[in-house]
């Protein structure tokens, strides 16, 4: 009875009537099925090893060159470019290393072979090794360089920029010579007059008695050889060779770096120009004349050390004493601290303003610049002196770094991928001003021979 409701229950019927239909079909269909199942089994596999590889192409060859590393004033780095100026970078040291191997022997040649040897394996593996920062640094510093420039009224033309190009790949002048720079007049008589020292002669031994002179022998005139001139490259010569050179020069090293030749503008020659344009527009701003302070100081690496200082020289010590007892800097504490002349923009804005606020005699301090911290007394003022053509070289050597460090510090730059900027060292070791005097030759005490008295220094 039992088992007649189990066969009426639906679950059972169902399971008997598949059973049954099982059990009638023929061995030819059975095996059909189990074929088509391997089949589909087979193909889903494919499709899934398809789809993991498909995956792996995509995040490699579209997800990855399209990350940000970072942003520029909106405008952004993306790990493509990246890797593009990283292997651009690898190769020409690749170049300059085999280079220097060739030119030299023994272990330097060896050095050398070995560090291009580096540069090679590196080349490999740019898109697997960490991102090298400076690399990042030097792209970041060439946006805003490019972004910037207007605001100097600075600007690039694309036929410039093709002439400038060309130029690159040139071994003779394809562009119109940029003018000399100028100095005020005085300025130059000083430097021909510090230049045109008067020859020391030599002075004559005086023979022993009865020894007699050797003559000095008689030179040998050595033949005057005439420069060889410089041929003369016609221009449309010139122009044929540097278009040749650059042809290669894409076919070779832009291919192995990935570089198209737009990008090769975009990444490298507009900004080589820009920062050649940036630097000679902030150079003519550099005055030939102005305000200037004759000025020492004394540095310290503390405020309380400072302060310390300020006090003994307002009790009465004498600044050149406590400068050469206690200043961190080297170049002119043996001199009591004695910077020179100083034009404005020459040392920190901080420091500036202290300096140019005090009159002759008067001292100031303590203010921090990057270098520590500096008690100053200044010596003498001129409304409009003069600047020196070394000063000069200084400044105009100067200004780009300090326009570019002041842009950066007024863009907007964000860093992803876990980058940071790098840090700013908190001090920075200080270097003597090109006109400061230089460091004195101490004088020679006198050794009193045995059995005499030394004789008294006299009093000043």
């Amino acid at each position: 009875m039992q088992e007649r409701i189990r066969r009426w229950l639906p679950g059972q019927r169902a399971a008997g009537q598949r059973g049954a239909r099982s059990r009638r079909l023929p061995r030819r269909e059975r095996e059909r099925l189990h074929e088509r199942a391997a089949l589909i089994g087979v193909a889903s596999v494919i499709a899934v090893v398809a789809l993991l590889l498909g995956g792996g192409a995509v995040y490699q060859y579209w997800y990855l060159p399209r990350q940000v590393i970072v942003e520029v004033n909106g405008e952004r780095v993306t790990r493509g470019d990246y890797w593009k100026m990283r292997k651009l970078e690898l190769l020409n040291q690749i170049s300059q290393y085999q280079q220097l191997a060739n030119l030299t022997t023994g272990q330097q040649s060896t050095q050398y072979q070995q560090l291009a040897d580096q540069a090679r394996q590196q080349l490999e593996t740019v898109e697997k090794d960490p991102i090298n920062q400076p690399t990042v640094e030097q792209m970041v510093d060439d946006l805003i360089v490019v972004q910037r420039m207007g605001q100097l009224g600075v600007s690039i033309d694309p036929k410039e920029l093709e002439e400038y190009t060309l130029s690159l790949f040139s071994s003779v002048p394809l562009l119109t010579p940029t003018p000399t720079l100028g100095v005020d007049p005085t300025a130059a008589a000083w430097a021909t007059a510090t230049a045109a020292v008067t020859p020391t002669p030599t002075p004559t031994p005086t023979p022993e008695p009865g020894v007699t002179p050797t003559p000095s022998p008689t030179p040998t005139p050595t033949p005057s050889v005439s420069p060889t001139a410089t041929p003369t490259v016609p221009p449309e010569e010139a122009r044929a060779t540097a278009t040749a050179v650059m042809a290669e020069y894409r076919d070779t090293v832009l291919d192995q770096a990935g570089l198209s030749f737009d990008d090769f503008k975009r990444f490298v020659v507009r900004p080589l120009l820009a920062r050649e344009k940036v630097q000679r527009a902030l150079e003519e701003q550099i005055p030939l004349r102005g305000e200037q302070v004759h000025a020492r100081h004394i540095l310290l690496t503390t405020r309380e050390a400072a302060e310390q200082a300020l006090a003994d020289i307002q009790g009465g010590a004498d600044f050149v004493t406590v400068a050469r007892e206690r200043s961190i800097d080297s170049d002119t504490a043996p001199n009591g601290g004695d910077l020179g002349w100083l034009p404005r923009g020459y040392m920190p804005p901080e420091f500036d303003d202290v300096a140019f606020s005090l009159s002759p005699g008067e001292v100031g301090g303590p203010v921090q610049t990057i270098y520590g911290w500096h008690v100053i007394q200044v010596l003498e003022r001129d409304p409009d002196r003069p600047i020196s053509l070394r000063m000069l070289e200084t400044l105009r050597s100067r200004a780009f770094q300090r326009w570019l460090d002041e842009q950066r510090r007024t863009s907007t730059i964000e860093w992803h991928l876990g980058l940071t900027p790098v840090p700013t060292p908190a001090t920075q070791p200080f270097v003597a001003p090109p006109d400061a005097p230089p460091t004195p030759t101490p004088t020679p005490t006198p050794t009193p021979a045995a059995g005499e008295t030394p004789a008294a220094t006299p009093t000043p």
